[in-house]
């Protein structure tokens, strides 16, 4: 067990500010989940996550404990919250572009690569269409598998190509 389990269960039982240590300890953010460690190692009296979860599990006072100091270090918690939520923001936001990067670079690539892709898409566009008319019950899944492939395709080129992007449609 580890300290994102003890994170997990404050998140989902508590509310208020040990719910907000919860987040903390679930992060990725070495600082925030090393503050959270400290508040609930100083609420139970143990550095053992195994030990801390016991405690707050079976212990209202340790729960209590944790709340006081938890009001106590209020600003930390959302500084940290804060951070945590910056750095989620800017990964989604670095992993959007490398997706568009990547298809960008395959539309403008030379040869037979530009055209992978398409392919691709077609060839599984066209495995769905037929395996929906030569099975008597079409499995949903296995459907969805056939057409993942050309809605990305098709989904994630055209927003880049046509800036389809909401509030952002040029006249």
């Amino acid at each position: 067990m580890n300290w994102s389990d003890v994170g997990g269960f404050l998140s989902e039982n508590k509310t208020g500010v040990a719910g907000l240590v919860g987040s903390l300890l679930t992060g990725n953010v070495v600082g925030a989940v090393s503050a959270g460690a400290s508040m609930v190692a100083q609420a139970t009296g143990t550095t053992n996550p195994d030990k801390a979860l016991a405690t707050l599990q079976n212990d209202p006072e340790a729960m209590v404990r944790l709340e006081e100091i938890a009001a106590a270090r209020e600003a930390e918690v959302n500084r940290h919250l804060e951070s945590v939520m910056a750095l989620e923001l800017q990964d989604k936001q670095r992993s959007h572009s490398e997706t568009q990067q990547t298809i960008r670079n395959g539309d403008n690539a030379e040869g037979a690569v530009k055209y992978v892709r398409p392919l691709h898409a077609t060839a599984s566009l066209i495995a769905g269409i037929v395996y929906v008319f030569i099975t008597e019950s079409a499995d949903l899944t296995i459907l969805g598998a056939f057409l993942t492939l050309p809605t990305a395709y098709a989904g994630l080129r055209e927003i880049g190509k046509r800036n389809l992007l909401a509030f952002n449609k040029k006249n």
